[in-house]
């Protein structure tokens, strides 16, 4: 049975997918319904703005720009309430990188996903300490910007991130 080991109340969850070239949010109670397909992936992301794993400010602004108009213009139909869980390594990565402890279900808030985009982009000018340092990966630089855009223009304040044996397999086109 899945959600077993997820131990908390959703009024309706949805599985979050990432795929190299889109990402798909499928009903976790029918994982074949896709509620949003959205043509922004990883592979897509790092091979248009972030190459050589170089982050500079005008490609990462580029990067937010051209996401956002993905999300704006994606088929998207989420009911009120609904709450996003996956269980993606790279929202996982993220999730330890921006300062939550480490375990089968964290919860990665919007501030905090806030808070290391803030880091990225000083990261970009070189102006981050070296302590806050950041991955220097463009798969790491994608997850946090397309993290940051789906969370802003689609209204979700959290990411439930859990392990893989909670969710049922994506059945969705990218799985």
């Amino acid at each position: 049975m899945y959600f077993e080991n997820v131990k908390f109340a959703m009024t309706y969850p949805l599985q979050l997918v990432l795929g190299p070239a889109s990402l798909e949010i499928l009903d976790c109670a029918n994982p074949q319904q896709r509620l949003g397909l959205i043509g922004v992936g990883q592979a897509t992301l790092t091979a248009r703005f972030f190459e050589g794993d170089v982050i500079s400010p005008g490609k990462l602004e580029q990067a937010i720009e051209w996401t956002e108009d993905q999300i704006q213009a994606a088929p998207v139909n989420f009911p009120a309430g609904a709450q996003l869980l996956t269980s993606e390594e790279d929202l996982r990565a993220l999730a330890r990188v921006s300062g939550v402890s480490p375990g089968p279900h964290m919860v990665l808030h919007v501030e905090a996903v806030e808070a290391t985009f803030s880091r990225l982009v000083m990261q970009a000018f070189g102006q981050a300490p070296q302590q806050e340092a950041l991955p220097t990966s463009a798969r790491f630089f994608a997850t946090v910007v397309f993290i940051r855009e789906l969370m802003h223009h689609l209204h979700f304040p959290q990411i439930h991130v859990v392990d893989k044996h909670s969710l049922p397999p994506p059945v969705g086109s990218l799985a």
